[in-house]
């Protein structure tokens, strides 16, 4: 009885793919990560799972488009998305490595908007920019909650230890 049942639970864990996690640490290699990625531990530290849904933020270039936020048409070729899908929700559907050996590897995420709208970004870029706003904090709010602790410090609300431990959580944000 033992067996069989050790040999249904092989047989299911062969029978399913499991994802991976995949880590901007891990994109410092030579080489491509292969796999499925389930969920992207980000330079800051925070963890995006496919199902998780992020707020697109708003453009970065200079012509009021997106930079990194980009679609494509049905030739595959990619498209500028443009300022109207700005404060809008969107569900991670699928993360991917992309890049080369020569320019670096970058963790994408497909996006899903609409009943219609597919996204593709690269993640950190994307953060960065603002173009994709993080579970976090960006940095201009990482800075100014830093401030508001240091003012309750000065003014004795806090204590030094409560005001380490709040810098040291607000300063993977501040860039």
């Amino acid at each position: 009885m033992k067996n069989t049942i050790l040999f249904l639970s092989i047989s299911l864990l062969s029978f399913f793919s499991f994802g991976q996690n995949i880590s901007f640490t891990d994109l410092d290699t030579n080489k491509r990560p292969k796999g499925t990625f389930e969920s992207y531990t980000s330079q800051t530290g925070d963890v995006y799972k496919v199902g998780d849904t992020l707020r697109i933020g708003v453009p970065s270039s200079s012509n009021g488009n997106f930079l990194y936020l980009q679609s494509l048409d049905i030739a595959g070729n990619s498209l500028p998305v443009r300022s109207n899908v700005s404060n809008t929700n969107a569900e991670i559907k699928k993360i991917r490595v992309a890049g080369s050996k020569r320019a670096g590897w970058k963790v994408t995420f497909q996006l899903k908007a609409t009943a219609v709208s597919n996204y593709f970004i690269f993640a950190e870029d994307g953060f960065s920019s603002g173009e994709l706003v993080s579970f976090g904090m960006t940095s201009d709010q990482a800075l100014q909650e830093l401030k508001r602790a240091k003012d309750k410090l000065d003014l004795g609300i806090i204590t030094q230890e409560e005001y380490d431990t709040i810098k040291s959580k607000l300063l993977k944000y501040i860039k």
